[in-house]
């Protein structure tokens, strides 16, 4: 399996996950719903769904070491966990991050803002990585506690 170049300004979201395919279209429409997010409604998330058998069941490792048309500094996975619960796994590609391999899950409402700004390159992946819950899972920047 070769993963092609998305198009421009998207992400790709990989199906590693079979089981279920009705969780799949919601999973899907989950993660490109249009949300409001701090008081600004946005168009909803960039993503570029591909579905092909070879990769049921890899894991973020796997995703990592196939080979890619382009340079993809970018993937979001639907795996079965997102089948669950829709979070969605991204994965760093990017070489000059050094941290290539690196993963969270983010909540669908967040996912849009993520794209963006690392499109844009406002935010670095480990900006969000950092900021994900004890359990992998970005939900939002915390505001600060503010007791001294």
């Amino acid at each position: 399996m070769r993963l092609s170049q998305p198009p421009e300004a998207a992400t790709l979201l990989l199906r590693t996950d079979y089981s279920d395919d009705a969780a799949w279209r919601t999973a899907v429409a989950a993660a490109t719903a249009v949300y409001e997010n701090l008081g600004y409604t946005g168009f909803g998330a960039a993503l570029h769904p591909v579905e092909s058998p070879e990769l049921d069941g890899l894991s973020p490792a796997d995703l990592v070491q196939l080979p890619r048309d382009g340079y993809v500094t970018l993937l979001a996975v639907a795996d079965a966990q997102t089948m669950r619960d829709h979070t969605v796994v991204l994965i760093d590609l990017n070489k000059y991050n050094e941290q290539v391999g690196r993963t969270f899950r983010v909540v669908p409402v967040q996912l849009e803002a993520i794209l963006d700004n690392l499109d844009l390159a406002n935010m670095d992946f480990f900006t969000f990585a950092d900021s994900a819950d004890p359990d992998g899972v970005f939900r939002g920047f915390r505001s600060p506690d503010p007791t001294p």
